[in-house]
């Protein structure tokens, strides 16, 4: 059990930025490894601290972390830049990654613009995160050194309409129209937590022509209650109609340069959302001048992260039927989240039957023939749990599971909260009651802080899988050094 003691966060925090400056550089797996570094000097940027029980800082979980630990997995060299970018420093690397920047760090110096456009031009790679509006003030942060690499920054969201909306409002939306390009090889769909619009000239990914551009309301002198400055999410007679381009990339000079609308597309949780690992191993590879056939090292950095275990969170996302990419109350983001702090957790309508657990997250699919088969084919592997969440507190008498379990051998165990068919091959099949326990409005969002008792309830929650081989993540608390009274 996490115990959260008085002023725990603020200290987390600052320890977790003190063993990030003290140890910046992520293994390195091949001595022929693309070398990729991290702008930590104008931007906020964690790469060791990967979502984790304990961490609720919105600004760790929407860090690109988890995408650094894909890019190592994948084989390459991953570290952080520090201080003001320099010639030296761009030496003997591929790829710069400037994450979203903030006006409370250090502005560019006329130097570091210098060396990063001459770093490109003759051959480097850079991928520019960007994101809604102005947010943090990133675009006046950027406005001179994109000007010199031909980029146009905007101040809009990319908003969407039903069906393509992930939840309530327009902000959080999914993109499937894609242009013709090594990026988006084998993307068909990308989830987008309120993302802004990027350079429409060399604009890949674009939403629907129902959507627009919403544009930023800055008061003056910026002042307000935060710097998200986002617009009214309502179609004004000024603004933009789409198709809107959410994902750029162009060539400048030698050098590649891909443009991400979207800091959170590629943070600790919607990394694992649709086709967006996909997005970001093949924007690194492209941007980076790899050679050679890319797909088996996409292939390592799909593969399951070390000392976690896969849990395939089936998402409809082909039907526009979206239940872990949703805020709605109903539905089950925050769980998303929790499941991401423990686990491995991916939400895909693709196939993902090498998964050690497959969450299904309605009793209505299991009605249609096609998730009912592949529910079958997961369990008929050895030692598979996949588990259904039923809306109601009593299990349906219909034939429902019949299409499931036909010609099965199996014994069933039932309880309060789930009836479980454990399967000779060591598989079973498990029916979980009352889903509401999973949904948002029972469960915190994942930046809300827990008391013992929200800890209790997460915990009562994944007993059922621990109990069947669930690895264990060590919480934050636990994986930091305390000093003790006799340390020097």
């Amino acid at each position: 059990m996490i115990r959260v003691r008085p002023g725990i966060r603020p200290l987390l925090l600052c320890l977790t930025i003190l063993a990030f400056c003290q140890k910046s550089t992520l293994a390195f797996q091949d001595a022929q490894a693309l070398h990729v570094r991290f702008d930590a000097y104008h931007a906020h940027t964690w790469i060791e601290s990967p979502p984790q029980p304990g961490i609720n800082q919105y600004h760790l979980l929407a860090s690109p972390s988890r995408a650094a630990q894909a890019l190592t997995a994948m084989g390459c060299q991953v570290d952080v830049q520090l201080k003001p970018w320099d010639e030296d420093s761009l030496k003997d690397i591929q790829l710069v990654v400037l994450n979203l920047v903030s006006t409370d760090k250090p502005a560019f110096r006329s130097s570091e613009i210098e060396a990063i456009v001459s770093f490109v031009h003759q051959g480097g790679g850079l991928i520019l995160i960007t994101d809604h509006t102005n947010c943090y003030f990133h675009n006046h942060a950027l406005e001179a050194l994109c000007d010199r690499l031909d980029i146009e920054l905007t101040s809009q969201t990319a908003c969407e309409q039903s069906p393509r909306t992930l939840a309530q409002g327009g902000g959080w939306i999914v993109i499937e129209s894609f242009r013709n390009h090594p990026i988006l090889k084998n993307v068909k769909h990308l989830g987008i937590q309120t993302g802004g619009t990027v350079d429409a000239r060399y604009g890949i990914a674009w939403t629907s022509p129902t959507s627009w551009g919403d544009e930023s309301q800055i008061p003056m002198y910026g002042e307000g209650k935060n710097l998200g400055f986002l617009g009214n999410f309502f179609q004004d007679p000024n603004e933009p109609s789409g198709p809107v381009p959410i994902v750029a990339a162009k060539e400048f000079g030698a050098g590649r340069i891909v443009v991400i609308g979207d800091q959170n597309a590629i943070g600790g949780f919607f990394l694992n959302y649709a086709d967006n690992r996909r997005l970001w191993l093949q924007s690194s590879l492209w941007a980076s001048g790899a050679t050679g056939d890319p797909e088996p090292r996409i292939q390592k950095g799909l593969e399951t992260e070390s000392n976690r275990t896969l849990i395939w969170c089936v998402e409809p996302i082909e039907d526009h039927d979206f239940y872990w990419g949703s805020t709605d109350l109903g539905e089950y983001y925050h769980a998303f989240g929790l499941l991401n702090k423990h686990a491995d957790a991916r939400a895909t309508h693709s196939d993902m039957m090498h998964a050690f657990w497959m969450i299904v997250p309605s009793d209505q699919l299991v009605e249609k023939t096609h998730w009912q088969k592949k529910i079958r084919s997961f369990i008929e592997q050895p030692k598979k749990h996949a588990a259904i969440l039923l809306s109601d507190s009593q299990i349906p008498s219909d034939d429902r599971w019949s299409g499931l379990l036909d010609s099965i051998e199996f014994t069933v165990v039932e309880s309060e909260v789930s009836r479980i068919y454990s399967l000779a091959n060591g598989s079973t099949l498990q029916l979980w009651k009352q889903s509401k326990r999973w949904t948002n409005r029972e469960l915190l969002s994942p930046e809300k802080t827990r008391n013992d008792a929200d800890y209790r309830r997460e915990e009562g929650l994944l007993s059922p899988m621990w109990k069947l081989g669930l690895k264990r993540v060590r919480s934050f608390e636990e994986s930091i050094h305390w000093p003790e009274e006799n340390d020097n």
